[in-house]
């Protein structure tokens, strides 16, 4: 699969994810210490959306690993916390994961089939993955 093939597919995720967002915010049974876990997920998701869609090159691809694993670090925050929210909180948050888990196996294979990307983005992808399926 061609670069060119992946980049449309990001920001056409990207604006499902944005999309999916706009109906009301989250339950109030997400929040945690004044901060609601679901929109934080939602930030998190339209980060890696908006960091893969800014891949044009090899090089912009070497750019973005940082940033993965910085987002990466940040699901890692938000599954440490995730045991402190109510039943009804983490049900939310698993069905807020289990949405997004296609869009980003999706993503993920598409890297991983991209000559090049896979070495480059491919252990990203793949933790990233792991990490929402921990979400769920």
């Amino acid at each position: 699969m061609k670069l060119s093939h992946v980049i449309p597919a990001a920001v056409f995720l990207l604006l499902i994810i944005a999309g999916a967002g706009c109906g009301g915010g989250n339950s109030p049974e997400m929040e945690l210490g004044g901060i609601n876990t679901g929109d934080y997920l939602d930030g998190l998701l339209s980060r890696t959306f908006r960091t893969l869609g800014g891949i044009n090159s090899m090089e912009s691809a070497e750019a973005a690993v940082p940033l993965l694993k910085a987002i990466n670090d940040d699901y890692d925050d938000l599954i440490y916390h995730i045991p402190k929210l109510s039943e009804k909180g983490r049900a939310d948050m698993s069905k807020k994961a289990q949405k997004a888990l296609p869009e980003i196996q999706d993503m993920a294979r598409r890297i991983n089939d991209t000559p090049g990307l896979s070495a480059i983005l491919g252990p990203s992808m793949d933790a990233m993955v792991d990490k929402i399926g921990q979400l769920l």
